[in-house]
């Protein structure tokens, strides 16, 4: 049964939280019954940029959860009163835009647990229970998209939509053309390319008081066309994406539906330099899902026109031989020689460690390196890195 408390709603000017208390049907345990106990935290993908946090428990606890926000921060806290836990201290989803999960004891009369979820780009969808426990659905689309009527500056392409109060035969949608002007009612042709709402809304003002009286203008723009992006990969919706002012790489990766479970750990933004028209021109930035999560300009760029964002699908290494599991593993944060046997379980009793092959191909070409995994091992020689595609082959020693 679900009950909203109105004296947890709280609204000022630096701090909102809107506190929504859910409660089991029966608040109060009889004497002698089990304490509920909270046993395991755990997400899952639901596709379109949509995902859950299941918070698993046993028993009928009473739980509460609100969202609060301050300073542009929102953060999730679930509370379980009178529970018991068995949930470590912190817990991590790098796979979803949420920051470091903290797990902290309340004090006593309600004794229970108190669950902290930053909202680093994910919004609060809704709730539910099921029978793992507390389903609370969330999103990586931002909930409100930032106001850029001030900043945006306008390009070929856009359209804008244009109302003069009391004048109805002057409500027009108007293109941006190629020469970067707008044919305006009856003032004619007017330049905007590169000029922000603003500054066109009161030129039009200006011009239009040579036909009427005080007129007031209302200028919007109707269609984004000027400052085009495109995402590529393993993305939900990969295509072409509008600027609409300040926007960054976690913005249109929100837009974008974020990730697909088959991309790999890294994001590349390919950005052509503004001096030069040539492909050589262009530059790569490479980002890797864990550190766009952190957030921070530095792996949280704001984007340019023409930028192309690539996701690639997930990379593969194979190992076959003398090991305990040969087969084809995730490329994962770039594994070493030995870190790839640790993750085929390691060699057999037969294995042979002197000769460890691995088969790479460079541009179209393959080659053939050998090593020796005891030397390693043995740090007399240095352990190296394995590429997506190489293939490890480990020998059957002869005795």
């Amino acid at each position: 049964m679900l009950k909203v408390d109105p004296r947890f709603v709280r609204r000022g000017a630096q701090t909102v939280a809107l506190v929504l208390m859910f409660c089991g049907s029966d608040a109060v345990s009889a004497q002698g019954a089990q304490v509920p106990a909270v046993s395991d935290l755990a997400v899952r993908s639901e596709g379109e940029g949509r995902f859950s946090l299941i918070v698993k428990y046993e028993g009928n606890p009473t739980y509460g959860c609100q969202v609060q926000e301050s300073g542009g921060t929102e953060t999730l806290i679930l509370e379980f009163s009178a529970a018991s836990s068995s949930l470590k201290s912190e817990y991590r989803f790098p796979e979803t835009p949420l920051g470091p999960l903290k797990v902290a004891i309340l004090a006593k009369p309600s004794s229970g647990i108190r669950l902290e979820v930053p909202l680093q780009g994910a919004s609060l969808r809704g709730w539910g229970e099921s029978a793992e426990g507390l389903v609370v659905h969330l999103s990586a689309t931002p909930k409100k998209p930032p106001s850029t009527r001030g900043t945006y500056v306008l390009g070929v392409g856009d359209r804008l939509e244009l109302t003069v109060f009391g004048q109805e035969d002057l409500k027009k949608t108007l293109e941006v053309m190629a020469d970067g002007t707008v044919i305006f009612p009856l003032i004619g042709v007017l330049p905007v390319s590169g000029k922000t709402l603003a500054s066109i809304r009161t030129e039009v003002e200006v011009r239009l008081k040579d036909f009427l009286v005080d007129p007031q203008v209302s200028l919007d723009i109707k269609d984004y066309q000027s400052q085009p992006v495109n995402v590529v990969g393993e993305v939900e919706k990969p295509g072409t994406y509008y600027l609409k002012g300040p926007t960054t790489l976690m913005d249109i990766m929100a837009q974008a539906g974020w990730m697909t479970p088959e991309a790999g750990n890294e994001i590349i933004l390919t950005r052509r330099d503004s001096d030069s028209a040539e492909e050589e021109g262009s530059r790569q930035i490479t980002i890797t899902k864990e550190e766009l999560l952190r957030g921070g300009s530095q792996y949280n760029p704001r984007l340019q026109v023409g930028d192309v964002i690539t996701v690639a699908p997930v990379q593969y290494f194979y190992i076959r031989g003398e090991v305990v599991k040969p087969g084809q593993y995730k490329l994962g944060d770039r594994p070493t020689l030995l870190k790839a046997v640790s993750i085929a379980e390691g060699l057999t009793p037969y294995a042979k460690k002197k000769g460890i092959q691995i088969i790479r191909t460079v541009k179209g070409a393959q080659t053939k390196l050998t090593f020796d995994l005891k030397s390693i091992e043995e740090r007399k020689a240095e352990d190296v890195p394995i590429l997506p595609g190489d293939v490890i082959l480990v020998d059957r020693r002869i005795f």
